[in-house]
């Protein structure tokens, strides 16, 4: 359980503190997501164009999409081409009253430095794709495990907490300890996570 939760904190946003949603890795070495950085840039008076869509990517799945896109307002086109011929809006993280092409500074809120992201800003960020594949990975990985109940317990059902590759089932504690009595062949059998896919030793 330590393990998994220090895991876990590892793959926490530092600007909202839930799990990363199509990470950008910054020069820094550190990650953001997509949608917190545009919200950081907001913040410190640079204009981030809306994001109308997203990139697409092997991990792009429904599961680390951000819910927060699917909040936001598209632009409306005669906003969008006001910005346009004002010069703003080109790149994301350009200042706002600025014409030409600046130097964008992000403030990374793991390091708590000015980090130079250069003209694009936003756009010349990569997305951190390894990273999103961890997460998913994990969220599966709970998912699976929040799912699987005691398969002897007579209803309600209790959660699993122990599994037997010898039995080929899962059980909670109770039913562990009536189905491997002590002083008995399946006593010997060794407890395993709970699972739904038990291969065999």
């Amino acid at each position: 359980q330590t393990s998994m939760k220090n895991m876990e904190r590892e793959l926490v946003c530092p600007v909202c503190k839930e799990m990363y949603k199509q990470p950008l890795a910054l020069p820094c070495a550190h990650n953001v997501c997509h949608v917190c950085a545009g919200d950081v840039l907001l913040q410190h008076g640079y204009l981030c164009c809306e994001p109308t869509s997203e990139p697409s990517s092997p991990a792009a799945t429904p599961a680390t999409r951000s819910p927060r896109l699917g909040r936001r307002a598209v632009p409306k086109p005669d906003r969008l081409d006001r910005l346009l011929k004002s010069g703003f809006g080109t790149y994301p993280g350009r200042k706002r009253g600025t014409v030409h092409p600046q130097t964008v500074t992000f403030p990374c809120p793991a390091c708590q430095r000015d980090v130079d992201l250069g003209e694009r800003g936003l756009g010349g960020l990569f997305r951190n794709l390894t990273l999103e594949r961890v997460v998913e990975r994990y969220r599966q990985t709970i998912n699976i495990s929040a799912a699987i109940m005691c398969q002897f317990c007579k209803p309600p059902q209790l959660e699993a907490t122990k599994g037997c590759t010898e039995c080929k089932s899962s059980f909670c504690n109770e039913c562990f300890k009536l189905y491997h009595p002590w002083g008995t062949q399946k006593a010997q059998h060794e407890p395993t996570p709970p699972t739904l896919t038990f291969r065999p030793k």
